[in-house]
């Protein structure tokens, strides 16, 4: 196996600290992604923070094309499922809005208050909700943990209803974690928690897909 290769698997998990001037970026985005927000409600196009659970983290933004919807992109945050929410991307949706497609962008509750499992389940209920407002093909894509959850998606025990699943097209998973085994090894997991029963259920490498 290539594990017995890796001597600091911290290291090989942690991204931003291998790319010099990484901790600069997450401001960078804040600004053109309040801007794009702010030109979409002006123009009617945008429902910023409608609930889609309990959770006070269980809110989505949706942005309209101008003209009706070809389908629906929703895209995940990533952030190790640890950090951030949807306010730091809005921005990422400006291509698939120009061409036509509705995009939601769900924040979701953060470990460690809730597991990873548990945010799958989020997730589901979010893209859910958005899929009740918007008709046509789906697409989901996410970067990181966004794209485990997407990912997650479409293994056989998917949180989506079947209705739902069936409209799914594409899944675009940009640099997702979709092994949680090694992410046990890692200082992370003080504040994942994922256990050996985790990893196997929530891990999309280990799954069947979808029929």
């Amino acid at each position: 196996m290539f594990e017995r290769h890796i001597a600091d698997w911290d290291n090989a998990y942690a991204n931003g600290a291998n790319i010099a001037g990484s901790d600069r970026w997450p401001a960078a985005w804040i600004e053109p992604a309040q801007v794009f927000r702010d030109v979409l409600s002006t123009e009617g196009r945008a429902r910023l923070d409608m609930c889609y659970g309990d959770n006070p983290r269980n809110r989505l933004d949706l942005f309209l094309p101008a003209t009706k919807p070809k389908g629906l992109v929703v895209f995940v945050h990533g952030g190790y499922w640890m950090a951030f929410d949807k306010s730091f991307w809005s921005h990422l949706a400006a291509g698939a809005v120009d061409r036509g497609y509705a995009v939601a962008m769900p924040s979701y509750t953060l470990c460690p208050q809730i597991r990873i499992g548990d945010i799958v389940k989020e997730v589901g209920a979010a893209i859910g909700k958005a899929a009740a407002m918007v008709a046509g093909p789906l697409m989901l894509t996410g970067h990181s943990a966004g794209g485990h959850l997407v990912s997650r998606m479409v293994t056989a025990t998917t949180p989506l209803a079947p209705e739902v699943v069936r409209r799914v097209r594409h899944v675009v998973s940009i640099s997702g974690v979709h092994d949680l085994r090694p992410i046990m090894r890692t200082g992370m997991n003080e504040t994942l928690a994922i256990d050996e029963a985790e990893a196997q259920a929530e891990s999309p490498v280990l799954l069947r897909p979808t029929d």
